[in-house]
């Protein structure tokens, strides 16, 4: 059977996955408190000195001072010289910015080696940051006002200072769950990607569910309404796990012997973590949480899922 399958990243959006399956947005502090991760998603906007552009994306906290996101948000705008912006939105009106350096002699975003970034694959899209969010400049603002506040001012006014204070020093780190499977399975377990997009919460179910392809390095699934906006946020388990970092945005095509005809189908493509992702966190952050995926997390694919599964593994195998 032929399979045709076109990959594209993105910048700035979220994913969601197979099984059950949520897409969350939050930025108030009600979330906070429904969403226990969400004080370790910060959204992150990346700029190359000398330019205008911003890549916006987002990040998660792995200990207290180093956060994961997408390869691809750094890669253009960070090869040398630039600088990050570390935004946490506190209530419906007040955001606490903070911007980082990072140089060649004071490196601060650390790329995968193996980061695989074109329109084929997205393999080992992981990247580092570094920060000290208590020790880095912070600009502190009422949107509603379109004004920047003083640090006063803004403890004065937002709804939670503990939320703030929680969300700046990092609680309920997640440990990452960690894939050593030598095929593909399917991932047994309920899904939410967290996100920082316009103010608004919603809940949007899936039934299929995650596969893992060993070969890619990473998870995938079907879309459903995913669009531009959130990439590096966080792909959460509902047993409290990091899953995966939201990556890429794409379409294959699957044969239909019925009408002889190709039939697209809308696909999301989510980093993984496995044994080499362990040993370049090591390497640069030192100890962390994680978490092995033995076989409590793990079931085996049905026939339509290893279809799915072949047609995403032959990816590299194809002309376009």
């Amino acid at each position: 059977m032929k399979n045709f399958l076109i990959l594209s990243l993105f910048l700035t959006l979220a994913a969601p996955l197979f099984a059950d399956v949520s897409f969350i947005t939050v930025n108030d502090e009600a979330a906070y408190e429904e969403v226990e991760d969400f004080s370790n998603t910060y959204e992150i906007n990346f700029n190359r000195h000398g330019e205008k552009k911003i890549n916006k994306c987002q990040a998660v906290r792995l200990k207290e001072h180093w956060f994961i996101t997408a390869a691809h948000c750094v890669e253009n705008a960070c090869r040398d010289n630039c600088s990050f912006q570390a935004r946490l939105i506190v209530g419906p009106n007040y955001e606490a910015d903070m911007t980082v350096t990072h140089t060649p002699k004071s490196p601060k975003i650390f790329k995968h080696s193996k980061a695989k970034l074109d329109k084929r694959s997205s393999s080992y899209d992981l990247a580092l940051l570094y920060f000290k969010p208590s020790e880095t400049k912070v600009v502190y603002k009422d949107m509603l006002i379109k004004r920047a506040l003083t640090e006063a001012q803004f403890l004065e006014r937002i709804p939670n200072k503990s939320l703030f204070y929680k969300a700046v020093k990092g609680t309920n780190i997640p440990n990452l769950l960690v894939m050593n499977e030598g095929s593909g399975k399917k991932l047994d377990r309920k899904i939410s990607v967290i996100s920082i997009w316009d103010g608004k919460r919603e809940v949007m179910n899936n039934t299929d569910g995650l596969i893992y392809s060993p070969k890619q390095h990473l998870f995938f699934t079907k879309n459903f309404g995913i669009i531009k906006g959130i990439s590096g946020s966080g792909v959460m388990t509902n047993t409290g796990e990091l899953a995966a970092i939201v990556s890429a945005i794409g379409s294959i095509g699957l044969y239909n012997s019925a009408t002889k005809k190709y039939d697209p189908v809308n696909m999301v493509y989510l980093s993984a973590f496995d044994r080499e992702v362990v040993d370049f966190i090591h390497e640069h952050a030192g100890s962390f949480g994680y978490i092995e995926a033995g076989p409590e997390y793990l079931q085996e694919l049905n026939p339509k899922q290893k279809e799915l599964l072949n047609a995403m593994d032959g990816l590299s195998l194809l002309k376009q």
